[in-house]
Formats: C-alpha cells, sequence, structure tokens
C-alpha cells in the first residue's frame, strides 16, 4: 500500500479539485487571538490522478489546499479519509511539533460526513491520552 503524501511534500500545489464533499468543520486555537475556522473535504483532483484530503479555512481564504492525498484508487469510504487524516495530524504533531491538539473544537455539522467522534478517534490515535505525562 502507498502511504499518503502531505503537504510537506512536493506536488500538493499543483492539485486542484474536480469535486469535495464536506468531511468535518473545527476551530483552531493557535495562539493569542489566533482562532482559525477550518473545513475539512475529500474528493478527486482535477487531474484524475488522486484522491485528496482538502482543507479551506477563513486564512486561505476559503481557497482549497491539498494537505494529503493518495493515488486514485487506493482505498475509499471512511478507509480514505482515516488514512489521509492520520497523515495530516501526524505531520502537524511530528513535522511541525504541533501540540496543541487539546485547542481543537470540532463543530457538530450534519452535513459533514465524517462523525465528531470519528474526528476524536482521529486524534487521539496521534496524540494518546496520557503520552504528554509518559514523555515527562
Amino acid at each position: 500500500m502507498v502511504e499518503p503524501c502531505t503537504y510537506h511534500d512536493d506536488g500538493g500545489d499543483e492539485l486542484e479539485p474536480e469535486s469535495k464533499q464536506l468531511v468535518c468543520q473545527y476551530y483552531l486555537e493557535a495562539g493569542i487571538e489566533n482562532t482559525e475556522f477550518t473545513s475539512q473535504y475529500i474528493g478527486p483532483s482535477v487531474c484524475g490522478g488522486f484522491d485528496v484530503l482538502w482543507e479551506e479555512s477563513d486564512l486561505t481564504e476559503e481557497i482549497p489546499v491539498a494537505v494529503a492525498w493518495l493515488p486514485r484508487g487506493q482505498m475509499d469510504g471512511f478507509e480514505l479519509w482515516q488514512s489521509l487524516a492520520l497523515a495530516y495530524w501526524n505531520v502537524k504533531k511530528v513535522g511541525e511539533m504541533w501540540d496543541n491538539y487539546e485547542c481543537i473544537e470540532i463543530v457538530d455539522n450534519p452535513a459533514a460526513v465524517i462523525e465528531v467522534e470519528a474526528f476524536r478517534a482521529v486524534l487521539a490515535a496521534v496524540w494518546p491520552a496520557g503520552a504528554d505525562e509518559e514523555d515527562a
């Protein structure tokens, strides 16, 4: 199985959405007076070669940005989203040394295809409960 690429890899800047479906929405508290409302979508790229996790936020001026992607047909549905979401959040944690996972407020939007608990489960897989105490 091919591992997902992320925005830390080359190639994401050229990707554009062909179509996209709302996956989840959340707020990031990234510092004093720095709250970012974010929507994530999943869908194919215009070139047809990739399934992509897209992100739009008030900071990106609602322009879709490819944050994680796989060649088309590797997987689909929940498995595809989970693989891309884990890759994205692991890059935030490891690649950016981002530890503000507790500053994520998930919006319960009935139009989103992923339930809030599934989103929380991905965050818990990246930042397991009690991991901070173990590292100290």
